[in-house]
């Protein structure tokens, strides 16, 4: 039987499930329009099943408007018509959530997200919020080889080819995967950990883009500001030896480490808050620690 928890309140963050017109949609980000939320649909409540291929294509394009705040189209759905979704279909996606908020005490709030709310999965994707990631990530650590176990290399593998197998070679995925403590095992199930280091999100432009360009080259990361958390911040370099910072959304490149690397079609942003390179919609490749 599915789980709901009462009194969850809408926070607006990355990762966060929220119900609208019979569907989940995951919430993009931490600022967001006025009377909007930034968010992408993912599950069909009614078929208990991804959306994807066309259906995804036809919801994204009904709902893309062009932010100014941050230079590109995004989907954006009605906040006065959203409310939180926190019903959990995986009993052990259940068991995952009452064992890490055991484990982090009470440093943030513990979301299931991902295919679990509607269906019994392989793996769990679970989402903290909080305003003390040290915290987290210490307690994440220090049970390691407890409660909390490595990923196996068939669970690596299983990832790599289920969402990276046409961005990375395996051994590409590796490099960045081989220390992690965003991919991990939880009683025996396979967890994807994300770390949000906020509570509530903007409602509001706070750090608008002024200008946005495609960038392919090489990008040295050279100390993580704020690594393993979700976006997570590096000082970087690029060949042309401009300073600028790495930012991320993405698990992927969250805990990455630092090196050389080959960046194809990422993008450059002059923000208010300084220059930054994001790597997301794009291809990042180590090529030499």
């Amino acid at each position: 039987m599915p789980s709901r928890k009462k009194g969850h309140k809408l926070r607006i963050l990355e990762g966060e499930p929220v119900e609208y017109q019979g569907r989940i949609w995951i919430v993009k980000g931490e600022q967001h329009p006025s009377g909007y939320i930034v968010a992408y649909p993912r599950y069909d409540l009614i078929l208990h099943d991804r959306i994807k291929g066309y259906e995804a294509y036809r919801l994204i394009s009904q709902h893309a408007r062009l932010w100014a705040c941050l230079k590109q189209e995004v989907p954006l759905i009605p906040v006065n018509e959203v409310k939180p979704y926190k019903q959990i279909y995986s009993r052990k996606a259940l068991l995952v959530k009452n064992i890490i908020e055991e484990i982090t005490c009470s440093y943030g709030e513990v979301i299931v997200t991902g295919s679990s709310l509607v269906m019994d999965g392989n793996d769990v994707d679970i989402i903290i919020y909080t305003d003390n990631p040290a915290s987290i990530i210490e307690k994440i650590r220090s049970h390691m080889h407890g409660f909390i176990r490595k990923m196996t290399m068939g669970d690596l593998l299983r990832e790599w080819m289920l969402k990276h197998k046409n961005l990375l070679d395996f051994n590409e995925y590796l490099i960045l995967k081989q220390d992690s403590l965003l991919q991990i095992r939880i009683a025996g199930v396979p967890v994807s950990l994300r770390i949000v280091p906020y509570t509530e999100g903007f409602r509001g432009c706070i750090d608008p883009v002024y200008d946005r360009l495609e960038y392919t080259g090489f990008i040295e990361v050279l100390l993580p500001i704020t690594k393993y958390t979700s976006p997570a911040k590096y000082y970087a370099r690029l060949e042309t030896g401009e300073h600028v910072i790495l930012e991320t959304r993405r698990i992927l490149y969250a805990e990455i480490p630092t090196g050389r690397y080959w960046l194809e079609k990422g993008y450059l942003e002059k923000r208010k808050t300084g220059d930054y390179v994001v790597p997301d919609h794009g291809r990042m490749v180590l090529v030499k620690k």
